[in-house]
């Protein structure tokens, strides 16, 4: 199977205040989802920023966290994809080190919906302390696959923690989404043809051209010869 990338984001362009709000600084492009809590730390909702020290390559990532509370959130983004193929998403996550109960995973809504708690959404496997070989603030890819019910699906980057922590933060970087399908190379400075391949080309048609016929006329000769 190929995959075609349609959308990919490093986390290395313009974040903005979403809705103006200074705490839910996100990647442009990116919006804020979360469950809100009624309780004292209890699904508070999670702040966003740039965050520049855990990183997978470049120089930033995507930061999503608590401060003494849990959270359930996500950072969504809808993306163009053509209907009825099957899409996958990848992307690399990390946890804070603390064990508060936090997992992450990556989703994929194939009807295009904003809601990280829909039915819809098809999920990876989470990421937690309690997975096997979990290591905090070490990035681990994730990956999910469906097929588009139109021609727009939404990503989800989610975090969701037990209870509260000092610290409840997830960390995103080098995120993808592909579509299954091949796609021809763009030729790049070197691949252009030259007038001199031009016209190589040209001299071997004409060449075989000529030698098409001569066989003709052999064949030709051959059977008036039979006769």
């Amino acid at each position: 199977m190929s995959w075609q990338r349609v959308f990919e984001d490093g986390f290395e362009g313009a974040f903005v205040d979403w809705a103006g709000i200074g705490e839910l600084t996100v990647p442009e492009g990116w919006t804020p989802v979360w469950v809100e809590g009624d309780e004292p730390g209890v699904n508070h909702r999670p702040e966003c920023d740039r965050e520049r020290v855990r990183v997978v390559s470049g120089a930033s990532a995507a930061k999503m966290f608590t401060v003494h509370a849990s959270h359930d959130g996500a950072l969504m983004r809808r993306v163009e994809v053509r209907a009825g193929e099957l899409v996958r998403v990848v992307g690399m996550g990390a946890t804070f080190s603390q064990r508060c109960g936090q997992g992450i995973r990556i989703g994929i809504d194939p009807s295009g919906g904003t809601d990280h708690r829909s039915p819809a959404i098809c999920w990876s496997r989470w990421l937690s302390h309690y997975s096997d070989g979990w290591v905090g603030e070490q990035f681990v890819e994730l990956s999910v696959m469906a097929v588009a019910e139109g021609d727009v699906v939404s990503v989800f980057l989610a975090s969701r923690s037990d209870y509260a922590a000092p610290v409840v933060a997830a960390y995103w970087d080098d995120v993808r989404v592909e579509q299954e399908g091949d796609v021809l190379p763009e030729p790049g400075p070197g691949d252009e043809p030259s007038e001199g391949d031009l016209a190589e080309a040209v001299a071997e048609l004409a060449g075989s051209v000529q030698a098409l016929a001569g066989a003709v006329e052999l064949l030709a000769a051959a059977a008036a010869g039979a006769r």
